[in-house]
């Protein structure tokens, strides 16, 4: 069983990464790529200007002396601040670093003790529109090999890094709110909860879905289908 969560895009570099990129040869095909684009296609295709711009050219450009931290220490957005790696006891970091995949647009699936550097690209970024292809593209055969030796997926990924997750057994989680007489997943409360979702599941070391706590920080779980064979989509609600 592995974890799948979204990186995030604001980035605190720090931590020693201990474990192996998953594909090396992959990330530089990317850096390579990145590289070789002007500053302003790259403005245009990133959707960025000025200093941030400046930031980002330079980055890619200087890709190998930039800093590298631990990725689960180094993101530093909503997600990663509730999922709080680093406040996980040391079974609990064990468990992470074997069952938590971080989606990626650079790395691919970062393990949380594995490196990253503080880049800028998601994977709906057009960066390779002109080659007539996109980062999907060159980074889905390698995923669908990574994924499919997994019993089952646990999915807590924005659709952005669930849409390359192919697998015929993966379980979505969602974190709902009844607002106006309507069921709503809203934005920070559901990166909040992600995150802390995943915190639990590693300092438990939660392998089964009836092991899934029922309640969490106000919000319960759905009951469990009859039959969990398949893909299907399980809510928590507030």
């Amino acid at each position: 069983m592995k974890i799948i969560i979204s990186p995030s895009k604001t980035k605190d570099i720090k931590g020693i990464p201990n474990a192996p990129k998953f594909a090396p040869h992959m990330t530089e095909r990317i850096v390579e790529h990145m590289q070789g684009i002007s500053k302003d296609v790259l403005g245009k295709v990133l959707k960025i200007k000025e200093a941030v711009l400046d930031e980002v050219y330079t980055f890619y450009q200087n890709y190998d002396t930039e800093v590298e931290g631990m990725a689960a220490l180094s993101y530093d957005g909503l997600s990663f601040k509730n999922f709080n790696y680093e406040g996980l006891s040391t079974e609990g970091k064990l468990f992470a670093n074997s069952h938590v995949w971080i989606g990626s647009a650079l790395y691919g699936l970062v393990a949380p003790d594995s490196g990253i550097k503080r880049y800028r690209l998601d994977l709906i970024d057009p960066v390779l529109k002109a080659e007539k292809t996109s980062l999907y593209a060159w980074w889905q055969p390698l995923i669908d090999e990574a994924v499919l030796r997994e019993e089952w997926i646990l999915n807590l990924a924005s659709k952005e890094y669930s849409k390359w997750i192919n697998h015929p057994k993966m379980v979505t989680i969602e974190f709902l709110e009844h607002r106006n007489g309507v069921w709503k997943q809203l934005s920070t409360s559901s990166k909040q909860m992600r995150g802390t979702l995943v915190h639990y599941m590693c300092e438990h070391q939660i392998t089964e879905l009836s092991e899934l706590p029922k309640e969490l920080k106000g919000f319960v779980l759905d009951p469990l289908p009859k039959q969990l064979d398949g893909s299907f989509t399980l809510a928590y609600r507030k």
